[in-house]
């Protein structure tokens, strides 16, 4: 009987320690990868000073309790179309009220952003065009996935906020 010795048979500590090594390697090279992209994509922070905003969270369901409680409707109408900038997005913002009456609204803006990038938001410039009817024109750096954020306050003062995801996409409406 004969003991083969070639090397390619043989374990020795050599071997053994540069195939954990090799491993190990790509293991914390895999890992580096994925926490660059982790920490150079969305940060997680959605909104500001977070902490404030949550303590006064009772403000907030209380406004929107007194919101509903008016029981108006909203309805957003996007039309849009590819401009040179990215897209053009043509909205109608209708309000009304209980009894299908135009609801008055005083200083309506129209906000579009990104919920996972920062620095793409637009605001329209809105216009009321009669019947609770408000229409306006927004410059979207590209099509996708908004949310689109009414803001205005009542004739009495109290604010009103509506809020809706649209997907944006250039000839649609």
């Amino acid at each position: 009987m004969s003991i083969d010795t070639s090397s390619d048979k043989i374990w020795t500590g050599r071997r053994i320690l540069i195939g954990l090594s090799a491993f190990f390697l790509s293991v914390f090279a895999a890992n580096g990868i994925m926490v660059f992209y982790a920490l150079t994509t969305f940060d997680g922070v959605e909104t500001d000073d977070a902490y404030r905003k949550g303590r006064a969270y009772n403000h907030v369901l209380e406004a929107d309790a007194a919101q509903n409680a008016l029981g108006w409707t909203t309805a957003i109408k996007i039309m849009s179309s590819r401009s040179p900038e990215g897209v053009s997005v043509y909205t109608t913002v209708t309000v009304t009220t209980v009894d299908g009456q135009p609801a008055p609204l005083v200083n309506p803006t129209l906000t579009f952003w990104r919920p996972t990038v920062q620095g793409m938001d637009a605001e329209a410039e809105i216009t009321a065009a009669g019947d609770g009817t408000y229409q306006g024109v927004a410059q979207l750096q590209r099509p996708g996935n908004w949310i689109v954020r009414l803001n205005a306050e009542t004739a009495d003062g109290r604010p009103y906020v509506y809020e809706e995801r649209q997907f944006i996409q250039p000839g649609a409406g």
